[in-house]
């Protein structure tokens, strides 16, 4: 079975600080959302460190929003400061 490397799914967390950022958007509408994610999720990773100790993905506040929930203020904080 194949399918993405990432995984888009908010999931239960204890990170207490969360941000929304706007969707990333790209020339070609169809891939825009995949892009974005993948965009979002490799800076998270260089910047932020591992996915799941550092960071997850949050439920968002807006429709057009990327949730993100971190276990550091700095992270997000740094994450805001870049996205926003």
């Amino acid at each position: 079975m194949s399918g993405p490397l990432w995984d888009y799914s908010p999931c239960i967390h204890n990170f207490t600080y969360t941000a929304d950022i706007d969707w990333p958007r790209t020339e070609l509408a169809q891939m825009d959302w995949i892009t974005g994610i993948q965009q979002v999720e490799e800076w998270l990773v260089n910047y932020t460190g591992p996915k799941y100790s550092h960071w997850t993905w949050h439920t968002a506040r807006e429709i057009y929003h990327i949730g993100v929930a971190f276990k550091y203020d700095r992270h997000k904080m740094l994450f805001l400061l870049y996205w926003s």
